[in-house]
C-alpha cells in the first residue's frame, strides 16, 4: 500500500533530464543495510554525523536506510523511562533514514512514517477529523462574510504582503552579516566536508510549554519560544568562540535565522502522496552576546518580529523562486542564489511535528523520532524540534568548527527555557490570557 501510495520512493532522478523521475526495479534490502550496533554514543554520532555529510547519488536512488541492533541503551538514542524498564526489554533497534531533498519534505516524511505503523489507520483517521471540523467551521461563518474576508485577505496579502517580503528580503541581502563567519574560515577539508557535530535533547512536555507561552501572552506561539531560545544559544555559542580567540571584529545587532514552512499548513491528507512543500522566510533577531538579557522581553521582540513576517507571503515567494532557480539555472548559479538568499544566516530552525502518542512497528514500541537538517549552503547551524509522544525533542546538527560540542549548545537552550519558565510561573509576568499555541 505504502509503495503504490508513495511511488517516489521507488524512483530515481533521471540521467537524461535531471527534471524527471524514473521509475525503477529495486528490491527492498537494496535500500536498507544492516551494520555492528554503535556500542556508546559517541560512536553513534559518529555514525549520524558521516550520514549527514555524505552525498546520495541520486541517479541510483533518492534515500537509504541502516538498522542495527544491540543491548538496551548502548547507543544512547535512547534514554531510560519508566515505559521501557516496566516492559522489561534488553535490546533497541536502531534505524536511521536519510534521503535527498527532490524525495519528500519532513512533513511527508512524518506522513510516510505514520502509513508504516501499527496505528496509520488511526493517524489518518485523525487527520480527516480534523479536517472536517475545519471545514464545519468554515460554513458557519457564512459565505458572504467568507468570501468578502478572502477577497480582502488576497489584496492585502499577496499584494501589499509581497511588496514588503521582497523590499526586506532584499535589503537584508545587502546589509546582513554572520558574525560566525570568522571561525569558519580555517582549513578546508577532503570533498569540502567540515566535521559535523550532532547531539538530540529532550526539553520538556508539549503541554508544559504551552502552559509557559499562554502564561506570557496570547499572542507568542511555541515557534516564538523555540527561536528564542536559539537565538540565546547562539549568543552563548559566540561568546565561548571569542573568549578562546577570534577577530577583533565588530558584532553586528542582529543576527538571521531561516525559519523553514510547509505550504499546505503541515498536513498530507491520507489519500495524497508526498512531495516537497517546504519555503521559508528570514527572520532577524538581536543579538547581544555581551549583555545581560531579560528573557522574557526578548521573547516577546521575536514574536513580534516573526508575527509581522508571518504576515507576508515570503514562504510561497521563496518557493516559487526556488523552484525557478533550480530549473532554469545551472547548478553552480542556482547554488550561489540560495546562499545569497539565505542572508548570511547563521542557523537554520524547523519544526517537525511527529505523532501525539507513541507509535509501533511489527507491534514494537517506537520509543524516540528524531530528525536532523542536512546544512543548507553557507549555513552552519541546523537545528530540528520535533514533538512525539507529547515530547519535544531538539536535534542539532552543526558545522563543528562553530559548535564543537553540540551537547553544550543544546543545553544552552534548555538553560534559558528553565529561565523563561521560571520568570513565567513565579508570577512576574501579568495579565496573561489563556490561548492555544502551537507549531508554527
Amino acid at each position: 500500500m505504502t509503495k503504490h501510495k508513495h511511488e517516489r520512493f521507488s524512483c530515481r532522478v533521471s540521467e537524461s533530464d535531471p527534471k524527471y523521475f524514473e521509475v525503477i526495479d529495486k528490491p527492498f534490502d537494496e535500500y536498507v543495510e544492516e551494520l555492528p550496533h554503535p556500542q556508546h554514543p559517541d560512536e553513534f554520532k559518529s555514525r549520524i554525523s558521516k550520514f549527514l555529510s555524505s552525498p546520495i547519488d541520486v541517479n541510483n536512488q533518492l534515500w537509504e536506510a541502516t538498522l542495527s541492533t544491540g543491548p538496551l541503551y548502548s547507543s544512547g538514542a535512547i534514554s531510560k523511562s519508566n515505559y521501557v524498564v516496566d516492559q522489561d526489554y534488553e535490546s533497541e533497534t536502531v534505524a536511521l533514514f536519510r534521503s535527498h531533498h527532490v524525495l519528500c519534505d519532513g512533513v511527508s516524511l512524518s506522513a510516510v512514517i505514520a502509513d508504516v505503523s501499527d496505528e496509520g489507520e488511526k493517524l489518518n483517521q485523525m487527520i480527516l477529523d480534523a479536517v472536517g471540523k475545519h471545514k464545519l467551521h468554515a460554513k458557519k461563518i457564512g459565505f458572504f462574510h467568507s468570501a468578502t474576508s478572502l477577497v480582502i485577505g488576497v489584496l492585502v496579502y499577496w499584494v501589499f504582503g509581497s511588496i514588503v517580503a521582497l523590499s526586506a528580503q532584499f535589503l537584508n541581502m545587502m546589509v546582513s552579516s554572520n558574525p560566525f563567519d570568522e571561525f569558519a574560515v580555517v582549513e578546508s577539508h577532503e570533498n569540502d566536508t567540515n566535521p559535523r557535530s550532532v547531539a538530540w535533547k529532550k526539553l520538556t512536555t508539549v503541554q508544559e510549554a504551552k502552559s509557559v507561552v499562554r502564561s506570557l501572552s496570547i499572542y507568542v506561539k511555541l515557534n516564538d519560544l523555540f527561536v528564542t531560545l536559539l537565538g540565546r544559544a547562539l549568543e552563548r555559542q559566540y561568546s565561548e568562540l571569542k573568549a578562546n580567540g577570534g577577530d577583533d571584529v565588530k558584532c553586528p545587532s542582529t543576527i538571521n535565522i531561516v525559519v523553514p514552512v510547509h505550504l499546505t499548513g503541515g498536513v498530507i491528507l491520507p489519500h495524497q502522496s508526498i512531495g516537497n512543500k517546504i519555503g521559508a522566510f528570514v527572520a532577524p533577531i538581536p543579538f547581544n552576546p555581551n549583555e545581560e538579557k531579560d528573557s522574557i522581553s526578548s521573547l516577546r521582540q521575536i514574536t513580534t518580529i516573526l508575527h509581522k513576517i508571518k504576515m507576508t507571503p515570503a514562504p510561497q515567494i521563496s518557493w516559487l523562486v526556488t523552484a525557478l532557480i533550480s530549473t532554469c539555472a545551472p547548478k553552480s548559479v542556482a547554488k550561489y542564489a540560495m546562499v545569497r538568499a539565505n542572508c548570511h544566516a547563521a542557523a537554520v530552525i524547523s519544526n517537525v511535528r511527529a505523532f501525539p502518542f507513541k507509535i509501533h512497528w511489527m507491534e514494537r514500541p517506537v520509543e524516540m523520532i528524531c530528525a536532523f537538517l542536512p546544512l543548507p549552503p553557507g549555513i552552519p547551524i541546523g537545528l530540528i524540534v520535533t514533538s512525539y509522544d507529547g515530547e519535544i525533542i531538539f536535534s542539532i546538527d552543526a558545522d563543528k568548527r562553530i559548535v564543537p560540542d553540540a551537547d553544550t549548545f543544546l543545553q544552552f537552550m534548555a538553560d534559558e527555557y528553565e529561565v523563561l519558565k521560571h520568570e513565567a510561573t513565579k508570577g512576574e509576568v501579568t495579565g496573561a490570557e489563556s490561548s492555544e499555541s502551537s507549531f508554527s
